[in-house]
């Protein structure tokens, strides 16, 4: 039998991540996010902080680099594969939550996903961001707005979707309706088991 993972993709600042920790906690589901860059990073046999940079970025330049005479894939399209494996690695071992912005798209051809992607106005994710995440910023709309669009670039370059985009997902929530709310509708949906 297959088994039932949830994907979530969010915006930033929404509580997307915080969200899928407490949906793993009330569901007892092995939960994954930056766990993923890390294992990725682990099998290149590259610096974390390396490669948690380069997996937020779309490939620029050149598609391919010379090197060693053959022809490799620029450093991001690398840790997109590789990520790719560990994602589909991770959804046949276990019933798990997968944050990843790639997830949905990477696990298309699996039954018993639920793709869920988390959003909010974003006056709200301003203010979340600036009373929850550590990081300190000059002008925090930018900011977001930037992550966002970051974001967005990824996703529309690795896949063949466009992100954000409500026929992605089986679900689609604004985080405003409160964190613990939006966790046990998605539990709910997926104690149902009707996606």
């Amino acid at each position: 039998m297959s088994k039932k993972i949830i994907t979530i993709a969010r915006e930033y600042g929404s509580g997307g991540r915080l969200i899928a920790q407490k949906v793993a906690e009330k569901l007892g589901l092995v939960y994954y996010d930056n766990e993923i860059i890390d294992l990725a990073a682990k099998e290149m046999g590259f610096n974390v902080d390396v490669i948690r940079k380069v997996s937020e970025e779309k490939a620029s330049g050149f598609m391919y680099s010379l090197s060693s005479s053959a022809f490799t894939l620029p450093l991001n399209d690398q840790v997109y594969t590789m990520q790719s494996k560990i994602i589909r690695h991770l959804a046949d071992c276990d019933n798990c939550i997968i944050v990843s912005g790639c997830a949905d798209y990477i696990l298309e051809d699996y039954d018993n996903v639920l793709k869920v992607f988390i959003h909010a106005p974003l006056e709200s994710r301003i203010r979340r961001v600036k009373e929850s995440y550590k990081e300190k910023q000059d002008d925090y709309k930018k900011y977001v707005i930037k992550k966002d669009k970051t974001r967005s670039n990824y996703y529309n370059y690795y896949t063949t979707k466009k992100w954000g985009q409500l026929k992605n997902f089986d679900l689609t929530i604004n985080s405003d309706l409160g964190i613990d709310k939006v966790a046990e509708i998605i539990a709910q949906i997926y104690l149902e088991g009707n996606f």
